[in-house]
């Protein structure tokens, strides 16, 4: 066999299939590239996953005793197992079998007999997928440790120095406040004159007085911290709070108490953008999987034309999501390098026109490039990060894209001036509401109407627009009209320094 030019990559692959020749040929395909496991028969690969869980299954279908769809059954059930992704084989090739197959937790399908460029594409393509998904726990999970030693730390820090942030109560064992202390009364959890002597019961409703009760007692008991969350209603707005009880002497406990509610906001808007990320990590995949099928099958040369192209642009939205992420990361962290040389703006600007020149053909959206003023070779050369700038346009045309409906217009405007360049970019999109405006350039953010709509989308965007707007020195700005469309308005300096 001809040896491909993949790039080793040292993953684990489980397969599991009842034919020593098959198993004898896969192993030939993939060995070159991966560690790899056989597995007889669906028993000793159920067994084998078990033991030492691997980074994909190749599962065949028809196997005596079990078969592959038992098989893959009994691994989604094992919390162990469930996340490896697995690709069913078989020679059926029927819809009734495949959509069983993915029904049983199935992300892929391979057809006896096999084809060597066939298995090698869909095995690379979901081992990048599943270790990006595990680079991805992986940094969840460590930020999830760290947050819980910095917690910890906080405990103890606090208690070994009795600070007091911004309200305190000492309760009694029965539940009666002793006495408080408050920054601010709008914190508190009544109005002042009416918290000393009076009882838990009296001051919040039933569910929330047994739960501080509860805190109460389990400290006085086990002299250990207790921590609650809880929301009231303030000023026709809920808010969140977090209170931590610990014991201050043999029937009386301190509660600190501290509004989280732009925590808790964060928390939420943090959640809410890996689900985001997930989706729009997994919709291309999909796509990119449909369009190999699709050229793996008989077409005509305008059909694999068409298909192609699909795959290309598949392939180049999600690695403009992922440098999305990535950038994102290295601009908070401050790990971001930086090439300042001349670059000519407008080719730039140009050369990302043709970039979504297929999105915008679909949606038959017109795509304009302006210049004013008199204008030479070097009237929009500046010294800046061409990479950085680049994302810049990538991100802004393709929101502007996005978010205008069908036979829209999004227009890019250049312009020299005495201090900079000034650029414009224009779109007869759905507008974005006043109220979201301030909050469009935070990181995660998505305007309301966007998520109304379902528009996709992970709200790290323009928080890298920004952060690179502000290393160059340069500046955005917004306006917007609800069902007229948006105006990014950029300066940027010819020299940063």
């Amino acid at each position: 066999m001809k040896k491909s030019s993949i790039p080793e990559i040292k993953a684990d692959i489980l397969i599991v299939d009842d034919t020593p020749e098959n198993l004898r040929l896969l192993n030939q395909i993939l060995s070159q590239y991966y560690k790899v496991r056989l597995a007889p028969s669906g028993t000793i690969g159920l067994a084998a996953a078990r033991s030492t869980p691997p980074d994909l299954i190749l599962l065949d279908i028809m196997m005596p005793a079990m078969n592959g769809f038992e098989v893959a059954a009994q691994l989604k059930a094992d919390q162990t197992t469930a996340d490896i992704p697995i690709i069913f084989m078989s020679a059926l090739d029927d819809t009734d079998s495949k959509v069983r197959g993915f029904a049983a937790g199935g992300i892929d399908y391979i057809t006896k007999p096999f084809q060597e460029v066939e298995v090698l594409a869909r095995v690379r393509t979901h081992m990048s997928v599943h270790t990006l998904y595990k680079q991805a726990q992986a940094e969840i999970s460590e930020r999830k440790r760290a947050e819980n030693e910095l917690r910890e730390s906080e405990f103890r820090i606090r208690a070994l120095l009795s600070a007091v942030p911004d309200t305190m109560y000492r309760i009694r064992r029965d539940g009666i406040f002793l006495d408080f202390k408050a920054s601010s009364n709008d914190l508190l959890l009544a109005p002042p004159e009416k918290i000393a002597g009076a009882a838990l019961m009296d001051i919040l409703d039933e569910p929330l007085s047994k739960k501080f009760m509860t805190c109460v007692t389990k400290v006085l008991e086990s002299k250990e911290i207790q921590t609650l969350e809880y929301k009231l209603q303030k000023e026709d707005a809920s808010r969140v709070f977090e209170a931590r009880f610990k014991d201050s002497g043999a029937e009386e406990v301190t509660v600190i108490v501290r509004d989280i509610s732009d925590r808790a906001r964060l928390e939420q808007m943090k959640s809410d953008f890996i689900n985001r990320a997930t989706h729009e990590l997994r919709t291309p995949i999909s796509a990119m999987i449909l369009m190999v099928d699709l050229l793996d099958g008989e077409t005509t040369d305008d059909e694999r034309a068409e298909y192609w192209e699909i795959l290309k642009n598949e392939l180049g939205r999600e690695r403009i999501l992922v440098e999305d992420l990535l950038s994102a990361g290295r601009l908070e962290s401050d790990q971001a390098q930086w090439k300042f040389r001349s670059i000519d703006i407008a080719k730039i600007a140009r050369q990302t026109l043709d970039q979504f020149e297929m999105p915008a053909r679909e949606k038959a959206v017109a795509m304009s490039l302006q210049t004013l003023g008199d204008v030479d070779e070097n009237s929009f050369v500046i010294l800046a990060d061409e990479k950085a700038l680049t994302q810049v346009f990538v991100n802004l045309l393709g929101n502007a894209i996005k978010f205008t409906p069908t036979s829209g217009n999004v227009n890019v405007l250049l312009k020299r001036v005495d201090t900079g360049l000034e650029i414009s970019i224009t779109d007869t999109g759905i507008g974005i509401p006043s109220e979201d405006i301030p909050m469009l350039f935070n990181r995660f953010f998505r305007g309301t109407n966007a998520i109304e709509e379902e528009i996709q989308g992970t709200g790290i965007g323009l928080f890298i627009v920004q952060s690179i707007l502000e290393k160059h020195k340069g500046t955005i700005k917004v306006h917007s009209k609800l069902g007229q469309g948006t105006q990014f308005d950029i300066w940027l300096p010819i020299d940063h320094k």
